[in-house]
């Protein structure tokens, strides 16, 4: 597992997190290879101005990617976090400051706990920022996303075209699936519970 923090972890009240998968969500997918490089990173139309919108709901934005081409020698982890250190310079103009980014550099036949499904990313980042995952939202675009999500019992988001789900054996009908980015915003805020905005307000500071 690869922890890359951009603040520090706070012992303060529990609260929830907007989680968000990278490849699929934030940059495009590269069909039938990897990102291994920042000329190779694309971000999905209209996502940094969506990112941007949730960063005004106070929660921690926090990225879970599995990034498989370092298990199998085709990225180093210095040039996994060079993409990274990129990524979150552009979001950082726009206004958009992510707490941390997770990966799994394993590859799947190494039957690791972190790699989606398996939640382990999603526990660690929980220990380590004291983030209530019932109360969390996890943005993702694959079959695997929804699965740790559902596994610590945070709300699943599907974004894109939710193909990969109607191939899958899980119930679409009682998934949110969001076609374009300007849509995510409101389909998030939908989707956090009026138990947490009102968290969220009380923690504000009072003028």
């Amino acid at each position: 597992m690869l922890r890359i923090l951009f603040s520090e972890p706070k012992n303060a009240a529990k609260g929830p997190a907007i989680f968000i998968d990278r490849d699929g969500v934030i940059n495009e997918r590269r069909p039938g290879d990897y990102v291994l490089d920042w000329s190779q990173f694309v971000f999905v139309p209209g996502i940094r101005k969506a990112l941007s919108q949730l960063a005004t709901l106070g929660l921690p934005l926090i990225v879970i990617s599995n990034q498989a081409a370092v298990g199998k020698g085709m990225l180093d982890l210095e040039g996994l976090r060079e993409i990274t250190s990129r990524m979150q310079q552009v979001l950082l103009r726009d206004g958009t400051p992510l707490s941390a980014v997770y990966y799994c550099p394993h590859r799947s036949e190494e039957n690791c706990r972190c790699r989606k499904p398996s939640p382990g990313l999603l526990t660690a980042v929980a220990q380590d920022f004291n983030i209530d995952l019932a109360r969390s939202v996890f943005i993702g675009d694959s079959v695997s996303d929804v699965e740790a999500a559902q596994a610590v019992g945070a709300r699943p988001l599907v974004f894109g075209t939710g193909l990969d789900m109607m191939r899958s054996e899980l119930p679409v009908a009682e998934l949110t699936i969001v076609r374009a980015a300007e849509e995510l915003f409101d389909r998030v805020r939908e989707r956090l519970s009026a138990e947490t905005l009102r968290f969220e307000a009380n923690q504000r500071p009072r003028t």
